[in-house]
């Protein structure tokens, strides 16, 4: 039962990093890849078919994880604190920049919001990479981390790593989705990605062991370690063919994958945070049903939404 509710709550916040890794990763590129007001306006309009449907996994995870998870919830609240807040300051001010920034014609007005756009999308990837950091090095019962831990250079690493990987995922995703020829605004970026994901997933793997982190289960946690450099690896010979589709596919596995590795390696200690049966199955009748249900919206939305975006596209935001 333990096992199920754990997998249940890998798959909502695989879901999250997944779909809303993608939006936040073309936030951090949006300067980047659009170079001019209407090219940025080009990827917002990429964008915002997904920005709320992407939200509502991680929505969920907090609501399946206060429910089925009561004292681990409290655990990591406790502990990690700040960095929870800066996620969620982040998280709204990501959200409040997209919204406004096509509400004014003034291009100061457009490129202000466009800066919050970036640099809350580079905040709420870090902080998410510096909570699964910590989680790995297990998250304490009482009192709070001190700072050296919280921020501390392997913390930093994972939050590094959730920085690269998640600006590769987007900005593959803004290549499949804006028109062919404004590809190369893209290619530029993945490859720098990329390549800095290699390195920075490469020196997680070495420096694990240096900094004595007792991994529960290391030998999953490896496999999905090895899982992202090969996504990477790929996605970086698909995009050079022209197989951006393939190439998505790809950086949604590295997407995904520091969280899969953070959570096989701590599963047995996160089983301890689990509720009681009764209020296990009362939970039961309202998550199990909801998941195939937020997974078909899902693919319908994506599948609506499939194609590239151009002058005609609808705006969302």
């Amino acid at each position: 039962m333990e096992t199920t509710w754990l997998v249940a709550l890998g798959l909502m916040l695989t879901g999250w990093s997944v779909l809303d890794g993608a939006n936040l990763g073309l936030g951090m590129s949006l300067r980047r890849i659009g170079r001019s007001g209407p090219e940025r306006r080009l990827l917002l309009t990429a964008l915002g078919p997904f920005l709320l449907g992407g939200e509502v996994w991680l929505v969920a995870s907090a609501g399946l994880l206060i429910g089925a998870f009561p004292a681990l919830e409290k655990d990591l609240l406790t502990a990690y604190y700040p960095l929870i807040v800066g996620l969620v300051i982040a998280w709204v001010l990501r959200d409040i920049g997209v919204w406004f920034r096509s509400r004014r014609p003034s291009r100061s007005w457009q490129g202000g919001w466009e800066s919050v756009v970036v640099a809350a999308s580079t905040v709420m990837a870090f902080a998410w990479g510096l909570l699964l950091g910590n989680i790995v090095q297990g998250v304490p019962t009482t009192g709070r981390p001190g700072v050296e831990t919280l921020v501390g250079p392997y913390s930093l690493l994972w939050g590094a790593v959730v920085v690269a990987v998640f600006t590769l995922h987007g900005a593959v995703f803004a290549a499949l989705r804006l028109p062919r020829g404004r590809r190369v605004r893209a290619a530029g970026t993945v490859r720098k990605a990329g390549t800095a994901a290699l390195a920075l997933l490469a020196a997680v793997g070495v420096l694990t062991p240096a900094f004595s982190v007792d991994l529960a289960r290391p030998l999953p946690a490896a496999i999905m370690g090895v899982a992202a450099v090969v996504a990477v690896t790929l996605t970086l010979r698909l995009f050079e063919r022209g197989r951006e589709g393939w190439a998505c596919a790809c950086t949604a596995v590295a997407a995904a994958a520091p969280l899969l590795a953070a959570g096989l390696a701590s599963a047995p200690r996160l089983r301890a945070g689990l509720a009681s049966a009764d209020s296990l199955d009362l939970l039961a009748t309202v998550v199990f049903p909801a998941i195939p249900v937020l997974i078909a919206v899902q693919a319908w939305m994506w599948w609506t939404f499939r194609h590239r975006v151009g002058p005609r596209s609808a705006v969302f935001f």
